[in-house]
């Protein structure tokens, strides 16, 4: 389980966070909806139930790896996940959110650098990859504060409820090992 700063922790998703996950979705739906295909009004246990199902089956088939963002309290923040490149050579891919009563505190910068530890740890990890809609600014603004590369913007690697959608590309490449070593170590 990645540790993060005293605040914060990622811990594996479980059936007991169903009712806060929909709680938490349902408290951001006007900052989830631009950019999450998956939000949407009147979001309902059975939803979150099947996403949960479906982090523990990623992590048994060891394609991803999807954690709830916790407080020191064990309050539901949001989640955040590493799904693994399928094929040696490609990248990796993180992705986030934070319940909006929360956000624009770093946790979501917290919980990336936690991940980014996690997928280098992995030795057949090249390099780590977000993508965020070129207008989703607060997300594109993680991924520079957690030092990605921009490479660029491509049109449809995102599809939103209004369709496809210019993708900004950010590159995080695999740390030399002495960058590795201090990663792991703090």
């Amino acid at each position: 389980m990645p540790q993060t700063a005293a605040n914060i922790k990622l811990r594996p998703f479980t059936l007991n966070d169903i009712d806060a996950f929909t709680q938490a979705v349902n408290a951001s739906l006007e900052s989830l909806m631009p950019w999450m295909a998956w939000a949407h009004p009147n979001y309902q246990p059975h939803e979150a139930e099947s996403w949960i199902r479906f982090t523990h089956w990623q992590r048994i088939k060891v394609q991803a790896e999807e954690f709830a963002i916790v407080d020191q309290h064990d309050r539901l923040l949001g989640g955040a996940g590493i799904r693994f490149a399928r094929h040696p050579g490609d990248f990796s891919a993180l992705g986030y959110w934070v319940r909006s009563d929360a956000q624009r505190q770093g946790i979501a910068s917290q919980a990336v650098k936690a991940l980014l530890t996690l997928g280098f740890s992995r030795p057949e990890t090249r390099g780590i990859e977000i993508l965020a809609a070129e207008e989703n600014l607060a997300s594109r603004a993680v991924a520079e504060k957690c030092g990605g590369e921009f490479i660029g913007c491509r049109y449809g690697l995102i599809v939103l409820e209004s369709g496809a959608v210019n993708t900004a590309i950010y590159h995080f490449p695999r740390p030399d090992a002495d960058e590795l070593s201090s990663l792991v170590g703090h």
